[in-house]
This record gives structure tokens, sequence and C-alpha cells, in this order.
């Protein structure tokens, strides 16, 4: 069995591009060699290595063009990759208006991704009328989900309030000196 064998069909509805690659062939190569690992693509947390690598969180929409996090080794602050050439480009986390297209995009990887994907959903209070998030949008979210074929559902993340305002662009100073010489950026 593959993940193509096992996908939700309702994930067909939003991106029907045909598949590109043998998949009866790669099924032959199974039988006859075997699968050195239980699972054929499994994609892993990222949050900690997008910090070292200073890249994006995985598939997760950036927060902000500057992040800043805490960890164990400090705080860091992390700027989008490339922010100087593509800062038109980025969509943020939270000007996002729902989540069915970033659910739809998840359903479509999880077609062929055998283990689960971790994927988030998003809520501002702030958007709706009572300043709470009502539990018709998160099980809405929920069967969204379902329907589509993402197997986990991890972090339900609610803005909080704090101020993160990304319109002012300029905030984000990207200086080339010795700090950047490895590609690394000085905030």
């Amino acid at each position: 069995m593959l993940p193509i064998d096992t996908y939700k069909n309702d994930v067909d509805l939003v991106c029907d591009e045909p598949l590109h690659y043998d998949w009866d062939a790669l099924r032959a190569e199974i039988m006859e060699f075997g699968l050195r690992n239980s699972t054929l693509t499994a994609l892993m947390p990222s949050e900690t290595s997008s910090q070292i690598s200073n890249a994006t969180n995985g598939i997760e929409p950036p927060r902000g063009y500057v992040s800043v996090k805490a960890s164990k080794d400090g705080i860091l602050k992390q700027v989008v990759p490339d922010f100087a050439n593509l800062k038109e480009n980025y969509e943020l986390l939270w000007n996002i208006g729902n989540n069915d297209g970033y659910l739809h995009l998840v359903g479509i990887m999880q077609k062929f991704v055998d283990q689960a994907i971790s994927a988030n959903t998003n809520y501002d209070p702030s958007l709706y009328e009572s300043g709470k998030v009502p539990m018709k949008k998160l099980l809405q979210d929920l069967l969204t989900a379902y329907k589509y074929g993402v197997k986990t559902l991890y972090y339900h993340n609610t803005r909080d309030g704090a101020k993160d305002d990304q319109s002012d662009k300029s905030a984000v100073v990207v200086e080339q000196d010795d700090d950047c010489a490895g590609g690394g950026c000085k905030i």
C-alpha cells in the first residue's frame, strides 16, 4: 500500500494535477527489493532547525518578517530568508483570512506522505464580534482537515494581541558587513 492508495479523494477536487511519478514501478521495486524503513516519506518538525538555518518553519507561513524566538540557548531574532529581494512575496500568517487554503495545501501534500504532517491552525480572536473564536469555526476547520485527508492537526494557535505590526518593513535592517559573509544577516 502506498500513500496514493489511501489518500482522501476529495483532495482531487482542490488539485486535479495528474500523477507524474510511476507509482506502479515503485510498487514493483518495493515488492522485489523490499523497503528499508517502514515508511516512504516522513516530514520532520522544523521549528528548531529553521531557527538555526534562518529558514521559514516548514510549510508554515511566517508570523512576521522578523521573529523573536526564545529557546534554551537564548533569544534569537530571525529574519525571513532573502528579505531584501523577496519581501513582497511573503504572505504573513496573521494576514491570511482563514485556514482553508492552508488545510487544502496540507491535504494535497498528505496525498504523497504516508506519515502525518504536523499541520497547525491559526486564529485571531479580534476578527470575531465576540472577541472569541467561535466553536463553529474550530469545528469547520476540523471537518475541512478531515475531508481533505489531513492526518494530524498539531497546534491551534491563537493570536495573543501582542504588538507584532509588520507594516513597517523598514524595521528590518539587513546590513552587508562581515557578519553577513556566510549568508547570515544582522538585525
